[in-house]
C-alpha cells in the first residue's frame, strides 16, 4: 500500500511540473508577450485594462507541438482555443479600466509565440 501511495504521489508531482526551453518574454501590467521552445505545462499571467476606451489585441502562433490559449475576464471568456497555426484579433473594451484579464498558455512540447496587450486602436 505504501508503494502505491508513493507511486501516485511521484506521478502527480512530475505531471504537474511546467517546463519550458528558450523562453524570452516581457510582462507588464497591460502587456504579456513571449517566444518559447518546448513548453510543457501551463503559464498564467494577469494583465489590467489601463483605460476606459481601449482594445485588447492578441496574437498566438504555434510552430510545433500542441498549444492551447485562453483570455478571460471575471465576467466572460474573450478567447479560448487550440492553436493550430496563428490566431489574432482585437476586441474593443469600453468602461473596464482596472479590470483584470487572465491569459493562460498551455503546451505539450509546444514551440511558438504570443502577444497580448491593450492598445489605443485595433491592429
Amino acid at each position: 500500500m505504501n508503494r502505491f501511495v508513493a507511486y501516485v504521489a511521484v506521478s502527480l508531482l512530475f505531471s504537474a511540473c511546467t517546463y519550458v526551453k528558450n523562453w524570452q518574454g516581457t510582462t507588464n501590467p497591460d502587456l504579456v508577450q513571449a517566444t518559447f521552445d518546448a513548453l510543457q505545462g501551463e503559464q498564467r499571467f494577469v494583465i489590467h485594462v489601463p483605460n476606459n476606451d481601449t482594445y485588447l489585441t492578441y496574437r498566438f502562433a504555434e510552430t510545433s507541438g500542441d498549444l492551447q490559449a485562453s483570455i478571460k475576464s471575471p465576467s466572460s471568456v474573450v478567447f479560448a482555443k487550440k492553436i493550430d497555426a496563428t490566431e489574432k484579433n482585437s476586441v474593443h473594451l469600453v468602461n473596464q479600466k482596472g479590470t483584470a484579464y487572465t491569459v493562460v498558455v498551455k503546451g505539450k512540447r509546444a514551440s511558438g509565440e504570443f502577444d497580448v496587450r491593450f492598445a489605443p486602436s485595433a491592429n
